[in-house]
């Protein structure tokens, strides 16, 4: 099996959101990595917080984000990139795409 990193470009998503239209989209969200899961694909993923810091040597500062950014990642294992390619995500039905890059494998 390979490793391979979706990092999702939108715009950032409201998992605690109480109206029923984002409530729909998260259940759906829900159920697309619960899919993964069972499938013994997902290693890890979540959403990510519109905040961000950018770190050099020597200084750290507020990273300006950008409109459409990375909203959310995920590791996904599965035997090939087109397999990974992952076109049911549910951000596509919104505009949303994915950027899917295969890790390196590290061996020890």
């Amino acid at each position: 099996m390979a490793k391979f990193l979706f990092l999702m470009l939108g715009l950032p998503g409201e998992p605690n959101a109480g109206d029923d239209q984002t409530q729909a989209y998260n259940r759906k969200w829900g159920t697309y990595m619960g899919s993964l899961a069972q499938r013994g694909a997902l290693e890890s993923g979540a959403p990510l917080q519109p905040i961000a810091k950018a770190v050099s040597t020597g200084t750290v500062s507020d990273a300006k984000l950008g409109t459409p950014d990375i909203y959310g990642y995920m590791v996904i294992n599965t035997g090939s990139l087109d397999e990974a390619i992952g076109r049911e995500a549910p951000d596509m039905a919104l505009g949303g795409s994915t950027i899917v890059r295969p890790c390196v494998d590290l061996r020890r």
